[in-house]
């Protein structure tokens, strides 16, 4: 089989070992090659020594040499399987060890090679993990040898006497070959998966095994002293009883591995036997173990077992020909009854819900229910068959069912409780004309402004305190929620007056309203609330959510700190919106928007620079949008990268045309980018393509990006800030002054001008602080060799008063309005530098 498209590395070299790496050890990793190879070397040296080593021996050793070899082959192909385990006994290394204490580490090493041989042989059919086997063997007998005649010699000359010494040499030698002839190996296949073996798993793994080494060394000393005591016939004696003891062993351990085939047959057919008895069993509804009862499709229980009454604790007479639902907790009623009509309108055929029911001392009980149909002829008739599971103890030590329903900063219910509640209240009303709810939809005001000047710490204990005072607000049978950041959301039920909410809502901004201490600074918590009720109209439980915070963002747009109920005005508003929206997506598809563009002057000298693209759209029926509204609903839509692209393209094509024109004046084109624009990776793409279709150089183009948005997208944006940096583009920070950026990190962003906000060019008149301000930003670009553009300039005084300070780029309707491309040619025919 060819692997070469498989794991592992790229092999060079001749064709022969080419074609043995892709067919062997074609899943090796190039360290598991190189210890793989290493291995095989040592070992084959090993081995070419052990054979030239016994060459010389005489012709009677080297017949006693072979014949033990042999037994150990044969030893090795008959292992001793150990009854319900994956290891087995291979009894040739007794007499492995006693080749090595009686004939030398050469013919050990030759017989560990063949062991390993045979052993692999059953086990594997790779090459490769053979050649690995013997030469590992071989090796390590080889090491393990020289080790026991000089651990021997030394024990002899402390003192030990030779019997204690050999056997302690030969236990040291076993050990060795332990750690010589697994750690490698082990170790190899722990490369092939890009790990390194540990001292742990390789002691977890070979701990067994060590100790098989260590009682074959010592029978293998105690035989090679008898050798020395008594004659080679004492080890053959030996060696015949060993074997004879190892294959009653053997028999015995085959027997009891059938016996264990046999029971473990036995358990299986007797498991499926009791699972289908049990299935019997289940089906005898009187003696089940399982709560049943047999209700009709009116919710009356026609038959129910002892267990589901003692499950209640009841007697048949208060469970018998009563409506189910008297047994069930008031609240998880409608819930019940919602899922039996589903199947009475063969909507369902099964469901399992978990309710609550009440047991005859008022206690509850948490029960898992699953219903199906059931058509007994003979007795009952049709209806629903219901099992029931006690499930209390679950529910009350289950904890992660709190943490699936419970926000774990605020402890408050979470989005999910609330939704599953606001459903259960809105099938409510849909079954009980007199239940009524509302929803308050709350947004803390400001409260990212404080996240970024007191930290997330102080912004997670500000939550934690209006959780706590939301909590304290309300009537216990009321749901007050965190559904996500400073979102929260209440849903009161069983609502009699709407005058009652609306005196709660003003109640709650009161007291979040009260000052409350993080670390020594007092903080004012403040909100914004929206209101809907159920009496509106019938909603799923989604619209409900919106129409509440939709009124939640009218109160914010009414000035904050305050509530708003959701009206049918609102809802228009809301349609008005996402037909807007829609609008939006088709113009963006038909074309239906057009580019204006703002002249840009260098101001001493005067002469024209470059233009602003500025996107403009008319809608056929509302006429003009203002571009603040369609391009904040391009981004919540998700729009505004299709927007970004078709202006980048546009105005690139423009600027193409006006720099064949009047190449003199080496026109720049500069174009605004939202945040989410730096998000998507295809901007850079895009921007590379525009530059290279029309051929424009990347320095003629300038991205603006304004300040605060900069600084709500650090990482993501100046990750593509740097690729266009890198591809040669402009980039530069519009509105500059009133984003909050630090200074520090400005210095390290890829940037190459700063426009100045128009708000501090209007004021420069009546506020002497903006000039200074303005005076503050040239210093700080000079330092930064930034480049600066004041924006806004609507007056000559303002012009004189720029000029004076030094900025020298310039943009506002002093010097020229946003117009339509056709009207630019004058601009062009003017000389590159005219005196201002």
């Amino acid at each position: 089989m060819d692997h070469s498209s498989s794991q592992g590395i790229q092999r060079t070299g001749p064709a022969w070992w080419v074609r043995f790496g892709r067919t062997h050890p074609w899943d090796y990793t190039a360290a598991a090659e190189r210890l793989w190879l290493a291995i095989a070397l040592m070992g084959a040296a090993a081995l070419a020594f052990s054979f030239v080593d016994i060459a010389r021996k005489s012709a009677n050793e080297l017949l006693q040499i072979i014949g033990w070899t042999s037994l150990v082959a044969i030893a090795a192909a008959f292992p001793i399987r150990i009854p319900r385990s994956k290891h087995s006994i291979v009894t040739g290394d007794v007499l492995v060890f006693l080749l090595l204490a009686v004939h030398g580490t050469a013919a050990a090493a030759i017989a560990a090679g063949i062991e390993g041989l045979v052993g692999s042989a059953r086990t594997s059919a790779r090459l490769s993990s053979r050649i690995a086997s013997v030469t590992s063997s071989a090796a390590s007998m080889t090491f393990s040898g020289a080790l026991f005649a000089v651990v021997r010699l030394w024990l002899e000359a402390s003192g030990l006497p030779h019997g204690p010494a050999h056997l302690m040499a030969l236990a040291i030698a076993a050990l060795a070959y332990l750690v010589a002839s697994t750690m490698g190996v082990m170790q190899i296949v722990c490369l092939k998966r890009g790990a390194w073996l540990s001292l742990t798993d390789w002691y977890r793994s070979t701990s067994w095994v060590g100790t098989l080494y260590l009682f074959a060394a010592t029978l293998a000393g105690l035989l090679s002293l008898s050798v020395r005591q008594f004659g080679a016939s004492a080890s053959i004696v030996g060696v015949g009883v060993l074997g004879l003891a190892l294959e009653l062993l053997r028999s015995h351990f085959h027997h009891l591995n059938l016996e264990h085939q046999t029971q473990e047959a036995r358990v299986a057919a007797a498991r499926l036997e009791a699972e289908q008895n049990q299935k019997r069993f289940d089906s005898a509804f009187a003696h089940t173990s399982i709560g049943m009862a047999i209700v009709s499709h009116e919710g009356i229980v026609l038959q129910a077992n002892r267990t589901l009454c003692a499950l209640l604790g009841r007697d048949e007479a208060h469970v018998l020909r009563r409506p189910f639902r008297d047994l069930l907790h008031t609240a998880d009623v409608v819930l019940l009854d919602r899922h039996v009509r589903r199947m009475a309108a063969r909507r369902e055929d099964t469901f399992s819900i978990e309710l609550r029911c009440h047991g005859a001392d008022q206690r509850e009980i948490w029960v898992s229910l699953h219903c199906a149909l059931f058509d007994d002829r003979a007795t009952a008739g049709s209806g629903l068959i219901f099992q029931v599971y006690d499930i209390t103890s679950q529910r009350r030590v289950d904890e992660l069912n709190h943490i699936a329903y419970h926000d774990h900063l605020t402890d408050l219910a979470n989005r999910t409780c609330f939704q599953e509640r606001l459903a259960a209240a809105v099938e409510r009303t849909r079954c009980e004309p007199g239940f009524s709810f509302a929803v308050m939809y709350m947004d803390l005001d400001h409260f990212k402004a404080t996240n970024d000047s007191h930290g997330h710490g102080a912004g997670d204990e500000l939550l934690k305190e209006v959780a706590r005072r939301l909590r304290l607000s309300v009537r216990q049978e009321d749901l007050v929620a965190r559904l996500s950041g400073d979102e929260f959301a209440i849903l009161l039920e069983q609502v009699q007056r709407h005058e009652d909410v609306l005196n709660l809502a003003h109640s709650l901004l009161q007291v979040l309203a009260a000052p409350f201490r993080i670390d020594g600074t007092e903080l004012w918590p403040q909100a914004s609330i929206g209101i809907t009720f159920s009496d509106l109209r019938d909603r799923a439980p989604g619209d409900v959510m919106r129409d509440a915070d939709a009124a939640m963002y009218k109160a914010k747009a009414e000035g904050r700190a305050r509530f708003a109920v959701f009206d049918a005005g609102l809802h228009s508003e809301l349609g008005d919106k996402l037909q807007l929206e829609a609008d939006l997506q088709r113009a963006l598809a038909e074309q239906g928007f057009t580019l204006v563009f703002q002249p840009l002057f260098g101001l001493a000298p005067h002469r024209l620079l470059g233009f602003e693209a500025l996107a403009r759209w008319t809608h056929p029926q509302r006429g003009p949008i203002d571009p603040a509204v369609f391009i904040a609903l391009a981004e919540k839509t998700g729009c505004i990268g299709a927007l970004t692209d078709w202006v980048i393209a546009e105005a690139a094509a423009q600027l193409a045309g006006w720099r064949k024109q009047a190449p003199h004046l080496d026109l720049a084109i500069h174009v605004n980018v939202s945040g989410n624009d730096l998000s998507r990776p295809s901007l850079v793409t895009h921007v590379r393509d525009v530059l290279q279709r029309h051929r424009i150089p990347p320095q003629a183009l300038m991205l603006e990006l304004t300040e605060s948005t900069l600084m709500e997208r650090r990482e993501p944006g100046l990750r593509s800030l740097v690729e266009l940096r890198q591809a040669g583009v402009r980039l530069g920070i519009d509105d500059f002054g009133v984003g909050y950026s630090s200074l520090a990190r400005l210095s390290t962003l890829p940037f190459d001008c700063l426009k100045i906000d128009r708000s501090f060019v209007i004021g420069m008149q009546d506020n002497p602080h903006n000039v200074e301000i303005i005076r503050a930003v040239l210093s700080l670009a000079n330092s930064l060799n930034k480049v600066v553009i004041a924006e806004g300039i609507e007056t000559q005084e303002q012009l004189s008063r720029l000029k004076q300070l030094g900025v020298p780029i310039g943009q506002g309707f002093l010097l020229g309005r946003p117009v339509a491309a056709d009207q630019i040619q004058e601009l062009l025919r003017a000389p590159a530098e005219v005196a201002g």
